[in-house]
């Protein structure tokens, strides 16, 4: 597990600007480090650079908590 004081690295596919910075503000309370990458990006690609958690659509809770995994597919 992530130790505290450190940010958990959070990829989110969103492409819409807008909803981008309405997900910056629900999350600015927690640890999080945010990134955010076009939904056309491949969730595979993405699991390469190793995100703690990936979220592929935030307002239909599809969330991937990588760091429960031993290693990334």
């Amino acid at each position: 597990m992530v130790m505290q004081g450190n940010k958990l690295k959070v990829f989110i596919q969103e492409d819409d600007k807008l909803l981008q910075k309405r997900i910056a503000d629900d999350l600015k309370e927690y640890n999080y480090k945010l990134h955010f990458f076009s939904k056309d990006d491949s969730v595979f690609d993405l699991l390469k650079f190793n995100p703690d958690i990936l979220i592929q659509d935030y307002y239909k809770n599809k969330v991937i908590n990588c760091y429960q995994w031993s290693f990334p597919y």
